[in-house]
């Protein structure tokens, strides 16, 4: 019989670490595998930058509406069987991605993909969070993270390269296989582990009061913006920088496929350091180093951006983006530990929040002006200021007494 507040606690070992971490890194590998090829998606279909573009940001505005759905779906019917209907879904929409003829039926296949895909973040989240607590909980969720932090950086080699090599159109037929390979292994490896309540699954109703004790937290929600404002600066500059980079400045897509690994390496990198740190400092002092962090690289980003050179902004971004490694795993694990009862309805508003915010930041930054990124800077600082505001209310909140 499992217990009644939490399902049973066992450990996790290094190959299941792998094999979540591989299955959270299909969703950033899709987000962004194909951004260097948005400008020749654009010519083949007969379209603008814009539209193409289309890509990005309805991609993550889907990702984060049907979030709201299957975190409590997967608290009802179980993480196994939500997450091979949410994988069979993308693998669909990839394929219609893939022979897509006009740039309608491209965004409506990306958009599949998202609803589809966001099963890939909420059911491994959940499952770190039906067998572990505390800081083991952060601590693993940082090792996942840095595996699903792996995917932005190959995502533009791998699809730069399967671009070359074969077209952008066979990019989408690889996300495919990978959805497949996603359900074979997890049908062959991942158990069950959605908690019960003396053997017995909580029912709508129960899931649903207990959604509703979870927005009334304050410390939940103040985890859920810091984690929301703290991860998505780079949205944004996956919106703007193929236009800058690419077409003002001149440089080729495989030139500017580099500049993304590079940016995208420093997210794993600083979740690795963040996992050492969590163990001795706790959750609440890593994110307010990652806070501060981020705010002096959006000053640094602000002050390179007034005479931009490939350099300058690439490390102002590569510094926005280890700020975030310590945020990430953190502020998710303060998340969805509230209670641990309905973690795939914590991980679904949080991921939910996140990317609604990415979808707002990728859209505004696109239709704004980009000499000079435009508004981003002053958008990475409001970014910033925010994420710190949230750190440190969840820290007020923390050492508030309990009424």
């Amino acid at each position: 019989m499992t217990d009644p507040t939490h399902a049973a606690r066992v450990a996790i070992g290094g190959r299941f670490i792998l094999m979540l971490g591989l299955t959270t890194a299909i969703t950033p590998l899709s987000m962004s595998i194909h951004v260097q090829s948005i400008p020749a998606i654009a010519s083949d279909l007969d379209t603008s930058y814009g539209a193409a573009q289309l890509t990005v940001s309805l991609f993550l505005f889907t990702f984060a509406f049907v979030q709201l759905f299957v975190g409590p779906m997967s608290d009802r019917f179980g993480r196994r069987p939500v997450l091979f209907v949410g994988m069979g879904i993308f693998a669909i929409g990839s394929l219609l991605a893939a022979v897509a003829p006009t740039i309608e039926i491209m965004i409506a296949a990306r958009m599949l993909q998202a609803a589809g895909g966001c099963v890939s973040l909420i059911t491994p989240r959940a499952v770190i969070q039906d067998r572990l607590s505390g800081l083991e909980a952060a601590r693993v969720l940082g090792l996942v993270s840095m595996i699903q932090s792996s995917a932005p950086i190959m995502a533009p080699v791998v699809g730069g390269v399967i671009d070359a090599v074969f077209g952008w159109h066979m990019i989408f037929l690889f996300l495919s296989v990978y959805a497949v390979g996603i359900v074979a292994t997890s049908y062959a490896k991942l158990p069950e582990s959605r908690p019960t309540e003396g053997g017995v699954v909580a029912s709508w109703s129960t899931i649903l009061s207990r959604y509703r004790r979870l927005l009334g937290n304050r410390r939940y929600l103040a985890y859920v913006f810091a984690f929301a404002l703290g991860t998505t600066g780079y949205f944004g500059f996956l919106a703007n920088g193929p236009a800058v980079l690419i077409g003002d400045m001149g440089l080729a897509a495989w030139q500017f496929s580099l500049i993304l690994c590079t940016i995208a390496v420093q997210f794993p990198l600083s979740q690795y350091v963040a996992s050492r740190m969590v163990m001795r400092r706790g959750i609440d002092k890593v994110l307010l180093v990652g806070a501060v962090l981020q705010v002096l690289a959006a000053i640094a980003f602000a002050l390179v951006a007034q005479s931009p050179t490939v350099v300058g902004i690439t490390l102002a971004m590569c510094a926005h983006a280890f700020s975030a490694g310590f945020i990430f795993a953190n502020a998710l694990a303060g998340a969805i530990g509230v209670d641990p009862r309905i973690a795939g309805s914590a991980s679904s508003l949080l991921g939910s929040m996140q990317f609604t915010v990415g979808g707002i930041v990728a859209v505004t930054v696109a239709t704004l002006p980009m000499e000079n990124f435009g508004l981003f800077p002053w958008i990475l600082a409001i970014l910033g200021v925010g994420t710190l505001v949230s750190v440190l209310a969840a820290m007020a909140f923390a050492r508030a007494p309990k009424s």
